[in-house]
């Protein structure tokens, strides 16, 4: 019986915690040859985009098909996302998921998880350029598998919206410190970095980051955009991608900048032993992330199966 599940039920039913989990072991089944994830594909008819993403994940038994419709308004896009889910064994329709929520959770576990293997160990500094889509959930995730990090320094355009996300966050994490910060002192102060934006040019000059930072650069998931320059990737030690094939077509840091993809390798790899990780602690290390389907299914399973304990969302079939 297939039903229909929306945000609501999807933040109920999928805990950071739990989505950390599902991540790390879709990019482990990735690097083992044990699940398929395909490149997205985009398809623009102006002054609207197509966005196609899909996967097949064997360990739960699901492949899915995530889109979503970018549309022009105003000086902003407007994207609503959907998660179809099939069953590996019979091929029926077990689920159509809003996607919204679970694309912001499961960019966040991602995050965590690359910095948990990739950053020096007990991290107190994060600092995150942007307060958009992305931004809330990559707190959370880095909150939940990273006690150590004490104070968060954000850094956004307007400054009356990133002080209101500040105070928002702050008053449920009152333990961590939140504080504004521009550019520059933002770098030269953070264990860890999270890039969350849509800027087409450098956010930070490398000369700024402090040795032993580690950067997660999410937003750049398009040839046109970039939020990292040349110099950063030049000193970093150890750079890695969610997906080696996605990135050779979206990854705007490393396509803008000509970077070499033979330097580059998968954080699957690394998770699984494949890959060495850091060298020393002084070393700069870059996560890319684009976002897969495969995380999609990974995480959009244990929605279904905890929606169904919990007899949750709407049927759509008898």
């Amino acid at each position: 019986m297939a039903v229909y599940l929306n945000d609501d039920v999807v933040a109920s039913q999928l805990p950071i915690g739990r989505a950390i989990d599902c991540v790390e072991a879709a990019f482990r089944d990735l690097a083992q040859g044990e699940a398929v994830n395909a490149v997205r594909v985009r398809m623009a008819v102006e002054p609207a985009v197509m966005n196609v993403m899909w996967a097949c994940v064997p360990s739960v038994g699901m492949m899915g098909v995530k889109s979503y419709v970018t549309a022009q308004r105003g000086g902003t896009r407007g994207a609503a996302l959907a998660l179809t889910l099939y069953s590996m064994e019979t091929g029926e329709m077990l689920a159509l998921v809003e996607a919204n929520r679970l694309g912001q959770i499961r960019t966040g576990a991602a995050t965590a998880v690359a910095t948990r293997a990739m950053a020096n160990d007990k991290p107190a500094a994060l600092s995150i350029y942007g307060t958009g889509f992305q931004a809330e959930y990559q707190i959370r995730a880095l909150l939940n598998a990273l006690p150590t990090i004490t104070e968060i320094r954000v850094v956004g355009r307007d400054a009356q919206r990133r002080d209101a996300f500040i105070q928002r966050l702050a008053s449920e994490f009152r333990d961590t410190r939140f504080m504004p910060a521009d550019a520059r002192t933002a770098a030269s102060q953070a264990d860890v970095i999270v890039t969350a934006t849509q800027s087409s040019e450098p956010l930070f000059d490398a000369e700024w980051l402090r040795p032993g930072t580690h950067i997660n650069a999410i937003g750049s998931n398009d040839p046109r955009k970039m939020e990292i320059g040349r110099r950063v990737l030049e000193r970093a030690g150890l750079i890695l991608v969610d997906d080696l094939a996605v990135a050779r077509q979206e990854c705007g840091d490393l396509l803008a900048n000509q970077w070499d993809m033979t330097q580059v390798g998968t954080l699957g790899e690394l998770l699984i032993g494949a890959r060495p990780g850091r060298a020393q602690r002084d070393e700069i290390t870059v996560f890319e992330s684009q976002g897969l389907a495969v995380q999609d299914v990974a995480c959009g399973a244990v929605v279904v199966a905890r929606a169904h304990q919990e007899g949750l969302g709407i049927r759509l079939s008898r």
